[in-house]
């Protein structure tokens, strides 16, 4: 086994709730060659209200075993393990997660870190960590009996969100989270193109960040970006974002600002971590060469030339 077990992309394009949709997407998917595809919670109703939506898991399950990819599941991404005042409702969703993992096969789940008013976070930070980890070491548990490892995943800190401390959005302090976690079955989901974005709002150093967590990782998110957050500039629409190169754009790897080049070396993955490709929809018809970027990103890790293969077409 190499460094990548598998490259493959998400289901986040597809519009809320169409089913249809997604057994159109996974059938590309699959067509192109990916190993895993990466189901996307929140984008197929799987969970309605904290608790498993038996007809919706049904069809993915059906979806998942006549396409052939193996599956990875992202959690809801509202979830927030810091969210005293819900938590209840937050545990559910994320117990309904590793659940949907136990019954489907999949590997590994994305959960986001926690956040909190930047208020609360000044006077009870350690207790808000503390809790968190423990909520972490019962999913944990839970985790060991349905067979798949959670990956905690690096969230964005931007200008947009400055009223809100995100802790997670510096891989450091993620690293260190994990690191006191302490659970075998507990690991990272690192998200590059966030942690580009975080870096030019925090002022980390991207490719020292990264490599703090990279020995917790066995879940990669694969996007670009140009490192330069949104907010301050007049916008039209989405598209016009990519004009300028601001946000978290999800562009094929290579596109963007991302030092790949540069980065790649200093990162000390755990072997058999997925290779992911969160790619934006309106990129779609680039899939298949995305996916190629994404296996010789996996190629480079083992120790193969670093080849991009948009230069190569």
């Amino acid at each position: 086994m190499g460094i990548i077990t598998g490259c493959g992309l998400n289901l986040t394009s597809v519009p809320p709730g169409d089913l249809d949709a997604a057994d159109r997407l996974m059938a590309e998917w699959a067509e192109i060659g990916c190993s895993h595809v990466e189901i996307s919670a929140r984008r197929l109703d799987i969970i309605v209200g904290g608790r498993l939506n038996l007809p919706a898991l049904r069809r993915v399950a059906d979806m998942i075993d006549r396409h052939g990819m193996a599956p990875v599941l992202h959690a809801p991404h509202g979830i927030n393990l810091m969210d005293r005042a819900r938590r209840d409702m937050h545990l559910a969703a994320a117990e309904a997660s590793v659940e949907f993992c136990r019954i489907t096969g999949c590997a590994s789940m994305v959960l986001h870190s926690g956040h909190v008013p930047a208020p609360d976070w000044v006077v009870q930070a350690d207790a808000l960590l503390a809790e968190e980890r423990d909520l972490l070491c019962h999913l944990g548990d839970l985790a060991e009996a349905a067979d798949v490892n959670i990956a905690v995943e690096n969230l964005i800190a931007s200008p947009t969100n400055a009223g809100r401390v995100i802790y997670g959005a510096d891989p450091r302090a993620l690293a260190a989270q994990l690191a006191a976690t302490q659970h075998p079955r507990i690991g990272a989901c690192l998200d590059f193109g966030h942690a580009f974005l975080s870096a030019a709002t925090l002022g980390f150093d991207f490719i020292a960040g990264c490599g703090a967590l990279s020995p917790h990782v066995w879940h990669l998110h694969l996007h670009d970006n140009f490192g330069r957050p949104s907010g301050g500039t007049a916008i039209g629409d989405a598209g016009d974002e990519v004009v300028l190169g601001q946000g978290d754009l999800h562009l094929p790897m290579f596109w963007g600002a991302i030092p790949w080049a540069e980065l790649l070396p200093e990162m000390r993955f755990r072997d058999g971590t997925f290779g992911m490709i969160e790619l934006n929809g309106r990129y779609n018809a680039h899939a298949r060469g995305v996916l190629d970027a994404a296996q010789a990103i996996a190629a480079h890790l083992d120790g193969a030339p670093l080849i991009n293969p948009w230069e190569e077409q």
